[in-house]
């Protein structure tokens, strides 16, 4: 009888282990900013995000259009603290006196199938909370492979692209 319980206890303890690799968990990070920091006089806000786009999970679509975050590719810290940060490098106050504010809404930031796609609207306000500036960047290009570190080279490149296209407009 012992030796059944014994049998009965190895094949729990064996059924219950794990046979399989565990997969680690891989971080990411947006580009350091490639353009030259501009002068500019106005205050960058924490940026916000369209729903689950603001954690840290990098987020894919499905061939249905729903969004899933991915378990184990995560970007190293929110792409709301990432994108600020990237700002705060790109743009730099040249004196003490502040004109404006400077939102920021992200409203794409996922992998599609074979494309990466980033959205950002900005939107510029004076002290007076009128709005001076409103335009949406959008990026889509296409992955030369499928795989979470191309994705995120087309990400930064889609940034700085998008990054510029506003230093540009706000000239």
């Amino acid at each position: 009888m012992k030796i059944i319980y014994t049998i009965i206890i190895v094949l729990l303890f064996s059924g219950c282990s794990s046979g399989g690799k565990i997969v680690d968990k891989t971080y990411y990070r947006f580009p350091v900013a490639a353009n030259k920091p501009v002068t500019k006089n106005f205050i960058i806000q924490r940026p916000t995000a369209m729903g689950i786009l603001g954690n840290r999970p990098m987020v894919a679509q499905d061939s249905n259009g729903g969004l899933i975050q991915m378990s184990h590719n995560l970007w190293l810290d929110s792409p709301k603290v990432l994108l600020q940060n990237y700002l705060g490098k790109t743009f730099v106050n040249d004196n003490n006196e502040q004109s404006g504010t400077l939102n920021s809404l992200i409203l794409n930031l996922e992998k599609k199938g074979l494309n990466s796609v980033l959205a950002i609207k900005f939107t510029l306000y004076d002290h007076q909370n009128n709005q001076l500036f409103s335009h949406t960047y959008r990026q889509e290009q296409a992955l030369t492979q499928n795989d979470i570190p191309t994705f995120v080279k087309s990400i930064s490149y889609s940034l700085e692209k998008i990054i510029q296209q506003l230093i540009n407009d706000l000239s």
